[in-house]
């Protein structure tokens, strides 16, 4: 068996002299007289945004302040029949409320929504 050294060497040799570009590597070739590439080292970055989930006590009331925060100046609140009657929804209004956003509530909203009801929403 070949030793740590030699495979690390042997993978090192192999890294060098491959083109890492997608036109010239081995998955795409175009015969002879293809253009050379060098081996380019750049450090590539990049940055994903994504929502913050936060969680924890009071942080429901803390809405109306996100959203006057945001710049929101309409707000629609989506919910159900049934969650529209719990504290948390109610909370939710009363945070609203003190930080002055207008807002309605459709509480109209139904398990995978069709199409007619989707516009029916946004009419209400």
């Amino acid at each position: 068996m070949a030793g740590r050294d030699r495979v690390v060497h042997l993978l090192t040799q192999l890294a060098s002299a491959a083109c890492r570009c997608p036109a010239h590597s081995n998955t795409f070739h175009q015969g002879v007289g293809a253009a050379t590439c060098t081996v380019r080292k750049t450090d590539y970055a990049f940055e994903m945004a994504s929502s913050n989930i936060r969680y924890g006590d009071g942080v429901t009331a803390e809405i109306g302040m996100d959203l006057q925060n945001l710049g929101a100046r309409k707000v629609c609140v989506m919910t159900d029949r049934n969650l529209s009657r719990l504290p948390p929804v109610a909370s939710v209004l009363e945070s609203l409320s003190r930080s002055g956003v207008t807002y309605k509530v459709y509480d109209n909203v139904r398990v995978e929504p069709t199409d007619t009801r989707s516009v029916l929403a946004t009419t209400t």
